[in-house]
């Protein structure tokens, strides 16, 4: 994925798949993942937002969903990479992503699979969209 270090904060509820997919970054991609919250508050309140090379955030969560996480961390740092994690594959979903200012999307069924890809897309400045998101226009 490149000799660089890329450091990573990780955004999702789920301690079990943070764990997961901390584990792998670290040591199957070589990033650093310097910072994890649990939760869209906690992420707000890091002191070290601007010092990620990319977020992985989750969009299904308690009191505040990944979309308003990201919208409010992008007003402060607007140019943060946002990558969106989520089970959603409707289109409806990826149109809302682009909107608020994700510069990809991983899917959680598929993310050992295109994590490495999305990552280096975003890091190289293009965005990154699974190529199975589907044309459904329901929500």
């Amino acid at each position: 994925m490149g000799t660089e270090l890329k450091n990573i904060i990780m955004v999702d509820d789920n301690l079990q798949f943070r764990s997961s997919l901390k584990t792998y970054l670290e040591s199957r991609l070589g990033c650093n993942v310097f910072a994890e919250a649990s939760n869209s508050i906690d992420f707000l309140s890091l002191p070290n937002i601007a010092s990620a090379d990319v977020i992985l955030m989750d969009i299904v969560m308690d009191e505040m969903d990944g979309f308003e996480a990201t919208k409010r961390a992008l007003w402060k740092y607007p140019y943060l990479k946002i990558i969106a994690i989520t089970m959603h594959t409707e289109k409806i979903y990826l149109i809302k992503l682009i909107e608020t200012g994700f510069k990809g999307c991983v899917f959680k069924t598929d993310i050992f699979k295109q994590m490495a890809v999305a990552i280096k897309t975003v890091m190289g400045g293009k965005m990154y969209i699974p190529d199975n998101i589907s044309l459904d226009q329901k929500n």
